[in-house]
């Protein structure tokens, strides 16, 4: 065996151990389902800027849950310059079964900080939890499977948020279900051993008592809540659990063009660099062990001719990451339809490149935050 297929099978071996460990905490997590007791008093805040088209559905969706007792639900209008204003204003007007308040905000800094800072400030239950408008809860009871039950050492509470199934299934949506994925083995995989280091905005509860603030840094256009979760996983005594159970889901309407979602997961992408160092190694092993992967395989073809060899090595990373995420597909219950999606793995894999990439080269403008 010469040196490059050596290397080459050395990156498969780390790269399919550390997706198996990963895949293995996942599905562990959903076996330490938090038992319904009682339930504690709940503030879900939303926070809103020129998202007026995914008002209505949100508040609908709202209105069908069975909240528990002492409800309150929070809308920050971020300066919104669409017709908002006045959903927001008609929806107060509504009998509903929890208390509902919303208030406006202008001239704040770029990204979602100010409004989140606010609206914390506003909450009085015993659980923060927040999501985005975009979104509808997978259950009638997502309140109560978010945050009933916990001990009281646990902190905060990660849920899990997949995009809309929505049909027919496009090529971008095939990818962002398979980003998503990626996405719920990488952060409920490390939280489950151990080392929490983010969560979804869409789907998040934290305890208010412990609530630690927002960074004093500049503002960044995505991940305040990752910070959070940052700074929760570095102060003592305190656990931050998972919940990802079906119930507890939370569906999320994503980009419908490429340029929208590279817009996006740019944004997302800024938060990386904020993250303990520790935890910014622990996410680049699988992107070393890939790139070292394809750059021996391309030596070896080229240097040794060994064509079979190599094949069957990134056949072998390919169907375990298939494998793999067949296993979250079907543990987690993502629609039938995202089983095989496991294997655009080349296609995210280059997917993701671009987008490290382009955030070298290309600045994003804070309007567009």
């Amino acid at each position: 065996m010469n040196e490059w297929v050596a290397l080459l099978a050395a990156c498969a071996v780390a790269y399919l151990a550390h997706a198996v460990a990963l895949t293995r905490a996942c599905l562990r997590a959903l076996c330490s389902r938090a038992s319904i007791g009682e339930q504690p008093t709940v503030s879900v805040i939303v926070c809103i800027k020129d998202d007026a088209e995914h008002w209505p559905a949100w508040w609908t969706a709202m209105k069908c849950q069975q909240w528990p007792a002492g409800t309150e639900v929070i809308a920050i209008d971020d300066g919104s310059a669409d017709e908002l204003p006045a959903l927001l204003t008609r929806a107060a007007q509504d009998e509903v079964a929890f208390a509902f308040s919303h208030h406006r905000l202008d001239g704040t800094s770029p990204g979602k900080r100010d409004a989140l800072f606010f609206g914390v400030g506003q909450a009085s239950g015993e659980w923060l939890l927040f999501t985005d408008v975009d979104c509808q809860p997978a259950g009638p009871a997502w309140a109560s499977e978010m945050t009933a039950g916990h001990p009281d050492d646990v902190a905060a509470v990660l849920g899990v948020s997949w995009p809309k199934d929505g049909a027919p299934a496009t090529g971008l949506s095939r990818v962002q279900a398979l980003d998503a994925l990626y996405i719920l083995r990488s952060y409920v995989g490390w939280a489950k051993r151990g080392k929490p280091y983010m969560g979804v905005g869409r789907n998040l509860a934290i305890r208010r008592s412990v609530f630690p603030g927002f960074s004093n840094a500049a503002p960044t256009a995505s991940g305040d809540d990752d910070m959070v979760i940052q700074a929760l996983a570095s102060a003592p005594d305190v656990r931050i659990a998972v919940t990802g159970h079906r119930a507890a889901h939370m569906d999320a309407t994503m980009p419908a063009t490429w340029s929208d979602w590279l817009a996006q997961k740019r944004r997302h992408w800024t938060t990386a660099p904020h993250y303990k160092a520790a935890d910014q190694w622990r996410l680049a092993v699988p992107k070393v062990l890939r790139t070292g992967a394809l750059l021996a395989a391309v030596l070896a073809v080229v240097v040794h001719n060994s064509l079979w060899i190599t094949g069957a090595l990134l056949g072998a990373m390919w169907l375990g990451e298939l494998l793999n995420f067949r296993s979250i597909t079907k543990a987690y219950q993502a629609p039938d339809s995202w089983r095989n999606r496991g294997g655009l793995l080349p296609i995210w894999s280059a997917w993701s490149a671009w987008i490290a990439l382009s955030l070298m080269w290309k600045r994003q403008d804070k309007r567009h935050w």
